[in-house]
């Protein structure tokens, strides 16, 4: 993860936030134009995502929820005031799969990449906070003006049956020596159809290896009993409907 050390005064924050400023230094490791993110390098590590107003309530509960099942960092603040949102979480050690030394070994990258997806989808959904997510996903992409209609023709419907990432991507997955230490930018997340995250990850692993050599041991790690590829078409189809 990239970080640039930056001055960056306190008192631009609301006052609840800045005491893990103190005798902090600054460093900026923004990822995505819709937020800002720091990294706070004081007494008490942290990370500091600075979004638009509203934005970040569903990641502050999908990380809370997280956290409970040991696959999150733990939230420290979170806080809505004036135009923004502001989300304080612990900087949990390891870093993410997109590390050098992670791409340098694209098999074990692969298994580990599936066998922690495979814990993700196994864990119990009882109190994750936004269900029926496959429906919400249909709702947004139809305002946004998507016609879904094709996918019907497939002859699969998704079932909101495990506790999606939302954004299952190597970046957002952190590793110690390929252990898997938690998940981050959990704000998609909820209760899904599993191949939704599958495609995802299929996705990330061609793009960041720049191959789609280690699609099978991705699938083979996250196990085939729980797989469909009516289910992975379905997605892949609608992905392409969304880029059209």
């Amino acid at each position: 993860m990239k970080r640039i050390e930056i001055s960056f005064p306190s008192d631009r924050v609301p006052s609840a936030i800045r005491p893990f400023f103190h005798q902090a230094l600054v460093y900026d490791s923004s990822c995505s134009e819709a937020a800002r993110t720091l990294y706070l390098a004081g007494r008490e590590k942290a990370f500091l995502k600075i979004a638009s107003k509203g934005s970040l309530e569903r990641e502050s509960k999908m990380t809370a929820f997280l956290h409970k099942h040991t696959l999150a960092p733990q939230v420290l603040a979170y806080l809505s005031e004036g135009d923004h949102d502001y989300l304080v979480t612990e900087a949990i050690e390891g870093e993410d799969g997109t590390a050098p030394h992670h791409l340098a070994e694209p098999h074990k990258l692969a298994s580990t990449f599936g066998e922690s997806l495979r814990r993700l989808h196994s864990l119990p959904v009882a109190g994750c906070p936004y269900p029926d997510r496959s429906r919400e996903l249909a709702q947004e992409d139809m305002k946004k003006g998507v016609d879904l209609s094709p996918l019907q023709e497939l002859g699969y419907t998704p079932v909101d049956s495990v506790v999606l990432h939302g954004d299952y991507c190597l970046p957002n997955l952190l590793m110690n020596h390929f252990t898997l230490q938690g998940f981050i930018d959990v704000g998609d997340g909820g209760i899904g159809d599993q191949h939704y995250d599958l495609y995802s990850g299929i996705w990330t692993l061609q793009y960041n290896l720049h191959t789609d050599a280690y699609r099978d041991h991705f699938l083979d790690a996250y196990g085939r009993d729980a797989i469909s590829e009516r289910g992975l078409s379905y997605f892949t189809d609608w992905a392409a409907l969304l880029s059209s």
